[in-house]
């Protein structure tokens, strides 16, 4: 069957006198995805239509619906908004969704093998933000995975997670409970042992660790627990579903991982007892902020042995220790500078960025995301501009550059990567 007969729309169609289909952008279990226009105001949405068999499915339309609700009421800078919802000419339920442009991050995964290491946190601590968002609704979301997750570019800062497909949502209300009763829901490699087990008792831990298999997908280019079979192949699937339940994962194997991130992924996100995983996704967000503060590039200095992560350390405290003002001795800071790159000097025991272009604009937007960054932490480099040139100066309190400089620098650096400087 034609991928746009399942759902009963047809390119080129006004959908209740508003939205204009345009292309087909892809198909779900539950429905079919279009790209399409409000016929008034001229804005590109993603409207997705439910597939014409499952109109009689109740438990279906109570999906789709969950959809829409999480959606349109959650107003999280980091999770797909639905706008609107009504009924195709056929009677089927659609809902229409932001158009998200941009790639999804098991595309982005694949293209590259694997992702930086500070990429892959800034990453997850995004979706992180989002699920909590979710959670504090009453919501778990289930279906967590690198397909359901797209980077955009936004206020042109790359990398900008959008959260998609709420599909399998549950909403933690007696009732649903009850409704749903106990079905096996999600994608084998990303669901966590109790989806399996015991589904009926399935609650936001099972997001945190999908989150956990997300993050070991960005850092290895794999998830822990792969399906080899072909599609439908039953004695794989269930492989698949006792390595889930009873193997241990794997263990991180990245020599440029900060300390201690080895330790909490396979203990704190991928643990096989949801009581062992971090308690909250605020907890989850705190870890991955601290550790992607603390992310060095391949070649730096040695840290200090990894050490288990716990929930007793505070948020704050992790916050306090990572973006220390601890001095760095000549060497390390030195060696650090050098792995910034060539715009970046040393003079005069001051940390030097020279940059040049003759578009004003280009400057301008340089400065504004250094002055982003600077307020974020809380610093106040000394800002140039003398056309073409651009110089921004970080000049030490105490007359040696401290670990927070540093970390604003690396910043600012890494985009300047991003945006092709």
């Amino acid at each position: 069957m034609d991928d746009t007969r399942k759902s009963g729309v047809e390119i080129g169609e006004v959908v209740e006198g508003r939205y204009k289909i345009l292309e087909l952008l892809g198909v779900g279990g539950m429905g079919t995805v279009f790209l399409a226009e409000h016929w008034l105001i001229k804005r590109r949405v993603a409207l997705k239509v439910l597939h014409r068999e499952l109109v009689t499915d109740a438990d279906m339309i109570r999906r789709f619906m969950n959809e829409a609700l999480a959606g349109g009421t959650l107003g999280h800078p980091n999770i797909a908004e639905s706008t609107d919802m009504g009924f195709t000419r056929t009677h089927v339920p659609y809902i229409v969704f932001e158009y998200v442009d941009g790639i999804a991050l098991s595309e982005e995964v694949a293209r590259l093998g694997s992702l930086p290491v500070r990429r892959a946190l800034k990453i997850a601590y995004q979706i992180a933000s989002a699920l909590e968002a979710v959670h504090a609704a009453g919501i778990v979301h289930r279906d967590l995975k690198s397909e359901n997750i797209f980077l955009t570019t936004h206020e042109d800062v790359p990398d900008h997670v959008k959260v998609l497909d709420f599909g399998l949502s549950r909403f933690l209300a007696a009732s649903d409970r009850t409704a749903l009763g106990p079905t096996t829901i999600g994608t084998p490699e990303f669901m966590a042992p109790e989806q399996i087990t015991s589904p009926e008792a399935v609650d936001h831990r099972a997001d945190i660790y999908a989150l956990g298999v997300v993050l070991f997908e960005m850092l290895m280019g794999k998830v822990p627990f792969a399906f080899t079979g072909t599609p439908g192949d039953l004695t794989e699937t269930h492989a698949l579903l006792h390595q889930i339940v009873n193997s241990p994962p794997p263990l991180l194997d990245r020599a440029d991982a900060p300390p201690g991130l080895r330790e909490m992924l396979a203990d704190k996100l991928l643990a096989k007892d949801p009581a062992h995983r971090f308690a909250t996704m605020t907890a989850v967000r705190g870890g991955l902020e601290a550790f992607a503060n603390e992310a060095r590039r391949p070649g730096t200095s040695s840290a200090p042995p990894a050490r288990p992560f716990t929930d007793a350390e505070h948020v704050d405290a992790l916050s306090d220790r990572t973006m220390s003002r601890a001095t760095l001795s000549p060497e390390e800071v030195a060696r650090e500078v050098k792995q910034l790159g060539k715009r970046w000097a040393l003079d005069d025991g001051n940390l030097r960025l020279e940059l040049s272009s003759r578009s004003m604009t280009k400057l301008a937007g340089a400065i504004q995301h250094v002055a982003t960054i600077a307020d974020e932490i809380d610093h106040q480099p000394h800002v140039v501009i003398d056309p073409p040139r651009l110089t921004v100066t970080i000049r030490p309190d105490g007359g040696s550059i401290t670990v927070l400089e540093l970390v604003f620098a690396a910043r600012v650096e890494q985009w300047l990567l991003a945006n092709r400087w």
